[in-house]
């Protein structure tokens, strides 16, 4: 009797090793943060995720065989999310510069673009060179290379009045403030600029040719990373990526 007791325990610890031996393992989870307002790069569709960023990230968690969890912040919040370990990746037309690269790692560049300005369709605002900017009311979202160009170009150079610039943290604020008459030109990248003018009721009036490169941004030394930027240049050099973007921007 005494060795039927120890054998009884026994069979159910095998038995329960066995059971977690045989089944399939669980899959790691790549962490994805983006604002989803920045079509055609990352925005919501009803209640799910869609974009350029969107699609790459999912065909990098494809080749990682990993699972993917997207959670929205606000723009401004992305790159704390990063430091915090929050996310693993930041996905929202993210522009490489010197500055981010100090403080994160970013993935080989997939999109280039400029900054365009932009206004209210029917507005008689005109602006025929950068320093024209500094006649009026300016709006962009802040911690951007929007944000960047403008105080490094013009409002360090004296060509637009600090007064004369808005900071907001999101770009449907901005927008929102340039419909109601808060501001007279708002300032953001280029492509995001043409997706919301075929709503007719903002207008591209000017570009300021910046050469932009767009990255995912990444925790600094993360192992990770280097299977990040391995799937991208996959995606790149298989066509798979010119797919993607002609799909979003057609």
């Amino acid at each position: 009797m005494k060795f039927c007791n120890i054998f009884i325990p026994l069979a159910i610890v095998l038995i329960a090793l066995c059971a977690f031996a045989c089944s399939p393992q669980q899959k790691k989870t790549l962490r994805v943060g983006t604002d989803a307002e920045n079509p055609p790069f990352t925005y919501l569709e009803g209640n799910e995720f869609k974009g350029i960023d969107i699609e790459i990230c999912k065909r990098i968690a494809d080749k990682l065989k990993m699972e993917l969890q997207i959670t929205r912040y606000r723009f401004d919040d992305l790159f704390s999310a990063l430091a915090l370990n929050k996310i693993d990746v930041a996905a929202s037309a993210i522009t490489i510069t010197s500055k981010r690269k100090q403080t994160m790692d970013f993935t080989i560049p997939y999109f280039e673009t400029d900054l365009a300005v932009v206004t209210k369709t029917k507005s008689p605002v005109k602006v025929e060179k950068i320093e024209d900017l500094g006649k009026y009311i300016v709006g962009c979202q802040s911690q951007t290379t929007s944000h960047q160009y403008l105080t490094e170009n013009l409002m360090e150079k004296d060509l637009l009045p600090k007064e004369k610039l808005k900071l907001y943290p999101t770009v449907i604020e901005t927008l929102g403030e340039l419909l109601n008459n808060k501001i007279d030109l708002m300032v953001f990248d280029e492509w995001v600029a043409k997706t919301f003018s075929e709503q007719g009721e903002i207008k591209v009036i000017y570009t300021i040719q910046t050469n932009e490169q767009y990255g995912l941004a990444m925790q600094t030394g993360k192992e990770i990373n280097a299977g990040i930027n391995k799937a991208l240049k996959e995606l790149k050099e298989s066509g798979e990526l010119k797919c993607i973007i002609k799909e979003y921007m057609e």
